[in-house]
């Protein structure tokens, strides 16, 4: 018996191929992937148009995915989060956000993450392994099946989404393409940490999703506590990508700012950011401080000092928003996501 691969990730011109050799029409290999992309189907008994044997015959070569669900939290809110089997027994976390009319899938790259940022409890598992691009697609298969609408996903899960460009380029392709899921590039963002060489590759091949960038403080002495990535891409180095990526193809970034008291939160802070403002342009997304176990020394600041902090920018003409702790007690807020096993 042949190893089984994903049918996510083969070409309709492989599967044509698989068709022809087995003697089969052709066009099923568009039929196949119509169930998947367009009606998402999880298994091949659900494509009642293709012959039984024919089904038999795919279920004996190919798998559609083999990630499946453990358990679902949900608050009040609407906020789900997602413990997610691998096919190695690995488990991620996901998150769907709810809000108004708006659902997004907050997806996963990679199990755990070797980047031990000082506020995320990601961290403290440690690196496993990089996800493939069929794990990617099967998290937003298993996010559909919960809910019937989504109307942007970003990669701001578990791991570093640049540090796994193959897969995740790979992945975005499949989700924006119309022969995929055809969902609008401008609703994909790409959260990193500052992830130089990703950022490089997203320049290189015109990859026009939204780009957010944890950056938390313009302080190299504070950034390199806060990031460790920053010994490796400091903060010069950081800027001057940045600036050459909004350039290029003129791209609003986005600023991810979790602000942290005593840490990043004075008035200096805020106008750092001010004066940045002469570079390129940009938007914040500012949000207090998910206090988890694994932040150990460090706390949210006083809604006085949010208010302070947001105004500063506000009234100097960049575009700021407090982002709601959606999440928070499910512990699938901003930082909080870890597989405590």
């Amino acid at each position: 018996m042949p190893k089984k691969i994903s049918i996510l990730t083969t070409s309709e011109d492989s599967i044509a191929n698989f068709c022809k050799d087995n003697s089969y029409p052709t066009f099923h290999a568009k039929q196949i992937k119509e169930w998947i992309f367009k009606k998402y189907a999880v298994s091949f008994d659900e494509m009642t148009n293709l012959p039984s044997a024919f089904r038999t015959l795919l279920d004996e070569h190919y798998y559609i995915h083999d990630c499946s669900i453990e358990k679902i939290d949900e608050d009040k809110n609407n906020t789900k989060k997602l413990l997610i089997s691998l096919y190695d027994n690995k488990k991620i976390e996901s998150v769907i956000l709810s809000k108004n009319e708006r659902t997004t899938f907050c997806l996963s790259s990679q199990v755990g993450c070797r980047f031990k940022c000082s506020f995320c409890a990601t961290g403290s598992m440690g690196f496993g392994r990089n996800m493939s691009a069929d794990e990617i697609l099967a998290q937003f298969l298993l996010m559909r099946s919960i809910t019937k609408k989504v109307t942007s996903i970003v990669f701001m899960g578990m791991g570093e989404p640049l540090d796994n460009t193959k897969h995740l380029f790979k992945a975005i392709e499949l989700i924006n393409s119309f022969k995929g899921f055809n969902l609008g590039i401008r609703h994909i963002t790409i959260s990193t940490a500052g992830e130089i060489v990703g950022i490089k590759q997203l320049i290189d091949r015109g990859i026009d999703s939204r780009l957010s960038v944890s950056l938390h403080s313009l302080k190299d002495d504070v950034r390199d506590k806060l990031m460790p990535i920053n010994k490796k891409y400091p903060l010069d180095d950081l800027i001057k990508m940045l600036k050459k990526y909004s350039q290029t193809g003129k791209r609003m970034i986005t600023f991810e700012w979790v602000l942290i008291d005593s840490v990043n939160d004075s008035v200096n802070d805020a106008y750092r950011l001010v004066n940045l403002k002469k570079e390129f342009p940009f938007k914040v997304n500012v949000i207090s401080l998910n206090e988890t176990p694994f932040a150990k020394n460090l706390k949210a600041p006083s809604k006085d000092k949010v208010i302070r902090f947001k105004s500063i920018l506000h009234d100097n003409g960049i575009a700021v928003i407090e982002r709601y702790k959606q999440g928070q007690s499910i512990s699938a807020g901003c930082g909080q996501l870890v597989v405590k096993e």
